[in-house]
């Protein structure tokens, strides 16, 4: 079997020739663009999506941590000093994803 080339198969690939009106020897890049709009999001605003999840995970992984220090252990004696603890960790961990989520 051989193979020919058609070199009619190629002609809806081709790029199409530049635009030569007014001064044909300065091609402007932007010319195509002008009247697109630009994104709408704002890039400074805020934590996406991705960093909320990230930060609710490492927070659920540091309280599950400090709840199994705290309680897991049976030779520790949980005194009022040790809940009191327990609870700025947790408030603590609520205040910096409140914040964290309502930057936005």
């Amino acid at each position: 079997m051989s193979q020919q080339m058609n070199y009619d198969e190629g002609i809806g690939e081709r790029q199409s020739p530049p635009y030569q009106g007014y001064q044909a020897g300065y091609q402007d890049p932007f010319i195509a663009s002008s009247g697109q709009k630009l994104s709408t999001q704002d890039l400074g605003r805020g934590a996406s999506a991705g960093q909320r999840l990230a930060l609710a995970i490492v927070s659920v992984v540091m309280l599950v941590g400090a709840t199994s220090i705290i309680f897991g252990n049976p030779s520790i004696v949980v005194t009022p000093i040790l809940l009191i603890a327990f609870g700025l960790i947790c408030i603590t961990i609520i205040a910096v994803n409140a914040i964290f989520n309502n930057s936005r």
